[in-house]
């Protein structure tokens, strides 16, 4: 009986620690996302003109994506404004966040069969304060 139950045991843990670890990963993958896209625009429209605005959203990306264990350059920004400009009182901006997850424990010759990665988006608008002087 020792036997069946360290066959089973075997078995039915693996696959449970293997689910346990990717569902992590892809709750860190999304938690990274949606607070990369949120303090991405957050940065965007605080910045003092428009030609630094865009590195300070790509900063501020990087380092929510850092903290959730993910290199700067795995979050990928598309920035788009909206209103009557990008940092115009009553003006918006559109913050677009991409982040692909690596699956573990995929072997390479399966990778192109089987789903690989786990691609998860998040879009954020962050409106520009009304009271914001213009220029």
């Amino acid at each position: 009986m020792t036997v069946e139950v360290a066959f089973l045991l075997v078995l039915l843990v693996v696959p449970l620690f293997y689910l346990v670890g990717t569902v992590g990963r892809v709750q860190a993958g999304a938690y990274a996302v949606t607070a990369g896209a949120r303090e991405a625009g957050r940065s965007y429209v605080t910045a003092d003109s428009v030609d630094e605005a865009a590195g300070r959203a790509e900063a501020a990306a990087g380092l929510v994506a850092q903290a959730h264990g993910f290199a700067p350059g795995d979050l990928r920004l598309g920035l788009a404004c909206g209103g009557p400009g990008c940092l115009e009182p009553g003006g918006a901006v559109v913050v677009d966040a991409v982040v692909e997850v690596p699956l573990p424990l995929v072997p390479d010759f399966m990778i192109g069969r089987v789903p690989s990665t786990v691609r998860l988006t998040a879009r954020h608008t962050e409106p520009v304060d009304e009271f914001r002087t213009r220029g």
